[in-house]
């Protein structure tokens, strides 16, 4: 939607109209702003049975196509007119693919081509104008036909055919625009269809105003206006030098090819519109295009549009007059301009009442986030019927040793929580981590439960280095408030976590996997311990890979410590330790620091 400028990210095409024209005319005719239509439609095949997919593509491309439409009349410069028409069309496009069946990919792949064969020409006529007169300020313009003859020419090819006036190519898109909405008017939704063919209408009107509006202005009107302009603007604009026949070349052979095609559907549509009409319905397809299908209901449309846009082009000062009086609020870039400021200052107020507190506060907001989150998973997932229970696997009755192990691991959590200093708190968690890695021992997991005594060991001494500086070495007193909301989420958390371990063993991940590692590992691996053959074995490339990291990090660590800035770090680092008692490591500390 973006990328196409479709509603609501519509307004800054326009804005990227201050590129040289020969951009323009390539970016945003045939190419840029195309891609995203083609994304689309190379989606169309696998996604276009959504419901969602339907009503997205309708309401943006709906809107976008009635809102560049109109917008087009506002403006004056001949390349914004330009761009807000080309909104227009992408947003036809767009709504186009919300739809199936043969009509809508003939009109997409007809209003595609019909629109780079139109819009480029006048992109460059544009900027031929530009380049003669020095502004593209139709107020300005006068009698430039005269001038301009050449230039005129392909304008007026290139503006019939955006109008939509037959035998015009972009009649022929008009035609098959009104054809899609009519279709599904009759054999899908009779309301919604009749309101899209009326939209398509009021948009081919609107087409054929702004266009004759262009053309009338810029080429044939005898006296400009000068209407709102001031200082050197206020004055009538001149041919100062006549281009070149090879600036007028170029649009020219785009306009005569678009001229051209409608009188050889036939000797180009397979090339031209059945290839890639297949290419997006994802199945071959013959397109049989003609101008004349008789007096159908979609040529009475098409032509009521032409007269209304011809009454629109004489009403043209009034209208314009009209759009200029809406209020700023309605501006794209006003609305997306007030949507990032109103994100930003959500954000700054999400902020500080999440991160302006104590670690404590942002540590329970992390955890209440993520058990919401976890939370509201596991319900849809006890709702969809893939975990109907808890896995409880009841085992015999427990060993004096594991009791007695299980009742420390207790007593020393909760020494945690009372301890009255940190370093009482930090030994304290620091023999939990033990006795969990005593479990691990009990239940055959030596791997488990030297990694985990390594993390409690080393854990333990970086919080004791930490915390031994910070003064005073007392916890802080908490409100009876805090304490209790302190308990609600650690007891929250726990039985979290209880429950998500006992959910796990209901869970079967990768079963064929798992089947094979069991297999192969005692006769492949040659170990007995399932876990240490898929850590050593099976995933040794990866194991490898964890330790290089490791490694590159201790390296980092190490060159930062011999840097020569650091100097004073180190300093305070040796004489922490000595202080705490490990004279032999602040010693080699400080060898280590004569050498460097």
């Amino acid at each position: 939607f973006t990328k196409s400028a479709q509603f609501p990210f519509h307004f800054w095409l326009p804005g990227a109209m201050a590129a040289p024209t020969p951009a323009s005319a390539y970016l945003h005719s045939a190419t840029m702003v195309k891609a995203g239509v083609f994304l689309l439609a190379r989606l169309h095949p696998a996604l276009s049975h959504s419901s969602l997919w339907f009503w997205s593509l309708l309401l943006a491309g709906g809107a976008t196509m009635l809102l560049g439409a109109v917008s087009a009349f506002r403006y004056h410069d001949l390349k914004a007119l330009l761009a807000n028409a080309t909104l227009s069309q992408l947003g036809i496009l767009v709504m186009l693919l919300a739809f199936q069946g043969k009509e809508m990919v003939t009109a997409v792949v007809v209003g595609v081509l019909a629109h780079a064969l139109y819009k480029g020409p006048l992109f460059l006529v544009a900027g031929i104008i530009d380049h003669a007169t020095g502004t593209r300020d139709m107020r300005r313009f006068a009698q430039l036909g005269r001038a301009l003859p050449w230039v005129t020419v392909a304008a007026v090819l290139a503006g019939v055919s955006m109008a939509g006036f037959p035998p015009m190519f972009g009649f022929l898109a008009k035609e098959t625009l009104l054809e899609t909405t009519y279709h599904f008017m009759e054999y899908e939704s009779f309301w919604l269809g009749a309101v899209l063919t009326g939209l398509a209408a009021i948009t081919g009107a609107l087409f054929v105003g702004y266009s004759l509006t262009m053309l009338w202005e810029t080429f044939f009107r005898r006296e400009a206006t000068l209407t709102g302009l001031q200082g050197d603007d206020a004055k009538a604009a001149h041919v100062h030098h006549a281009p070149p026949f090879g600036f007028v070349l170029g649009p020219l052979l785009l306009t005569l090819i678009g001229t051209t095609i409608p009188f050889v559907l036939t000797q180009v549509e397979e090339v031209l519109f059945s290839s890639p009409a297949s290419s997006i319905l994802g199945e071959e397809i013959h397109l049989h295009l003609k101008l004349w299908h008789g007096f159908t209901p979609v040529l009475m449309v098409s032509l009521a549009a032409i007269a209304t846009g011809i009454g629109i082009f004489f009403i043209r000062t009034g209208l314009r007059h009209l759009l200029e009086q809406a209020p700023a609020s309605l501006n794209g870039v006003y609305i997306f301009n007030r949507i990032n400021d109103g994100v930003y200052g959500f954000a700054t107020w999400v902020t500080r009442r999440v991160q302006g507190g104590t670690m404590g506060q942002q540590l329970s907001i992390i955890l209440v986030a993520a058990f919401a989150m976890v939370a509201a998973g596991l319900l849809i997932t006890f709702r969809s019927g893939t975990v109907s229970s808890l896995a409880i696997i009841w085992t015999a009755r427990p060993e004096i040793p594991e009791a007695i192990i299980a009742l420390l691991t207790v007593i020393s959590a909760v020494s945690t929580v009372r301890a009255r200093s940190r370093l009482g708190a930090i030994i304290s968690l620091g023999v939990v981590g033990v006795t969990v890695t005593l479990f691990f021992i009990f239940f055959s997991a030596p791997d488990l439960a030297l990694t985990q005594l390594l993390i409690e060991v080393l854990t333990v001494v970086l919080l004791v280095l930490v915390f031994y500086r910070v003064q005073p070495d007392r916890l802080l007193p908490l409100s009876k408030l805090r304490k209790a909301r302190n308990l609600v989420v650690a007891v929250a958390m726990g039985l979290f976590g209880f429950t998500l371990v006992l959910l796990s063993n209901a869970v079967q991940i990768g079963e064929s996997i798992s089947q094979y590692f069991l297999y192969y590992g005692v006769p492949e691996g040659k170990g007995g311990n399932i876990v240490n053959v898929i850590l050593v074995d099976f995933r040794g490339y990866d194991i490898m890979g964890e330790i290089t990291v490791l490694g590159i990090a201790a390296v980092g660590g190490y060159a930062l410590l011999r840097a020569p800035r650091l100097q004073v770090l180190r300093r305070r680092l040796r004489s922490q330790m000595a202080r705490m008692g490990q004279e032999p490591a602040a010693s080699q500390l400080g060898e280590g620091e004569q050498q460097s």
